[in-house]
């Protein structure tokens, strides 16, 4: 299976970090610009969904205010990918950054740049500078966080794995859904399957379906020593340790700030 957030970088160099890169405190002010950005439009949208509009003005305007709402989450969230993107580029820009960030936010960060670096290294890049990410996927494409997490929380309940692996697993595999393949390797659908494993853990369901593929996951993950060994068993849904680590470091992030479900966002 091969991790499709690696599908557009650039070939390999020598060095991990040139010695200069981006302002710390810059990078630091727009990180937390995004998350008070994400904070404000949360805040907003709880208090519309406890609104009750009367009459055709008030329901228009209530609908506008809530796409308003999630727009500037949503934008806000792909800003902050961004601004995680380029310090990852940099090690001692990184190291600068997070002191300078609120303590809630450091956990989450550190752990997806980690995820990001086990990433490029499992593709042979190690000049990690060099790597500008594009977003150029509808936001349609990918389902609801909603229905997502729903989905995760099943499977947890089901076979005991905790949601975040199947959320980490699920973005590095095909972006939440949105590039679903066919792969390099035949493999298919949101968790990419290849249609021989698929023909033993998915019971029968659509490959190409959310919902059946991430309970399919878990059943591959059990089978393999989930949820007593979850290295073990992540290992054996795509044999190399650069791809544990990353399916470790997201699962670590999710666990403490959700807004990592990157690209469900637009």
């Amino acid at each position: 299976m091969v991790a499709v957030v690696l599908a557009l970088l650039p070939h390999a160099a020598a060095a991990q970090d040139p010695g200069a890169g981006p302002n710390a405190h810059h990078e630091a002010a727009r990180i937390i610009a995004a998350e008070l950005a994400m904070q404000d439009a949360s805040s907003r949208l709880d208090a519309l969904v406890a609104e009750s509009p009367v009459g055709l003005a008030d329901s228009v305007r209530h609908e506008l205010a809530v796409a308003a709402a999630r727009y500037t989450f949503r934008q806000a969230a792909r800003d902050e990918q961004f601004f995680v993107y380029d310090i990852a580029g940099y090690a001692s820009v990184e190291s600068a950054v997070v002191p300078l960030l609120p303590a809630r936010v450091q956990g989450p960060l550190e752990n997806s740049i980690a995820a990001l670096h086990s990433l490029y290294n499992l593709a042979g890049y190690d000049q990690y500078y060099l790597i500008h990410p594009h977003l150029t996927l509808p936001f349609s494409n990918a389902q609801a966080v909603t229905s997502l997490r729903a989905y995760y929380l099943e499977a947890q309940r089901r076979y005991g794995i905790d949601a975040s692996y199947f959320a980490s697993i699920n973005y590095i595999e095909s972006k939440f859904g949105r590039v679903n393949g066919p792969s390099s390797a035949g493999a298919m659908g949101p968790m990419q399957f290849i249609a021989g494993s698929w023909a033993t853990y998915g019971q029968g369901g659509d490959i190409m379906d959310p919902h059946d593929s991430i309970l399919a996951a878990a059943r591959l993950l059990v089978h393999n020593g989930a949820p007593y060994n979850m290295r073990l068993a992540i290992w054996h849904y795509n044999p190399d340790y650069d791809y544990v680590d990353a399916v470790e470091s997201f699962a670590r992030a999710y666990r403490t700030d959700p807004v990592y479900y990157w690209d469900t966002f637009g």
